[in-house]
């Protein structure tokens, strides 16, 4: 009977040896699933910062270079108008040119008559001697040269503004 106790007792204490899982502790598993699921959400949380900030950077550039398009066409623009203006200026000075020497020339071709109308009186009543007389029509000959002069510079003025037009 000893032996078939002892039998029994052995046979229980082999089964209750295999039968037992060994003992992990939970707690420290749990800390290790939580700790493994920190880490990982740590990880997406800063894939996700860097996706944004990525973004971010994205936008930025696109901001700065819509900007600079920006200033390069307001660039344009101003260099546009200012040529524009430069334009409208030589136009106007071309005219006021053409202006002043039509104005010249009328000033001109009345001194002209003026000369030749006072040099035809004093040929008539005699009062000129032939000194006097070539002092004269030297007078007008300037005067007649100077007109053709003038006559030049409205046509050069006027040539100028068609260039301009």
């Amino acid at each position: 009977m000893k032996i078939k106790f002892l039998i029994l007792v052995g046979l229980f204490s082999l089964q209750a040896t295999l039968a037992q899982e060994t003992v992990i502790d939970s707690v420290k598993v749990k800390q290790e699933k939580l700790l493994l699921e920190q880490q990982k959400a740590e990880k997406e949380r800063i894939k996700a910062e860097e996706k944004i900030i990525k973004e971010q950077q994205k936008a930025e550039k696109e901001r700065q270079k819509a900007l600079k398009e920006a200033e390069k066409a307001q660039k344009k623009a101003e260099k546009e108008l200012k040529q524009a203006q430069k334009a409208i200026a030589q136009r106007e000075k071309a005219k006021k040119n053409i202006e002043k020497a039509k104005s010249k020339m009328e000033d001109n071709k009345k001194d002209l008559e003026k000369d030749k109308e006072k040099f035809e009186k004093l040929r008539r009543k005699g009062k000129l001697n032939t000194e006097e007389e070539l002092k004269w029509r030297e007078k007008i000959l300037k005067k007649e040269n100077k007109a053709l002069e003038l006559q030049l510079d409205l046509e050069k003025a006027q040539n100028k503004l068609d260039k301009l037009d």
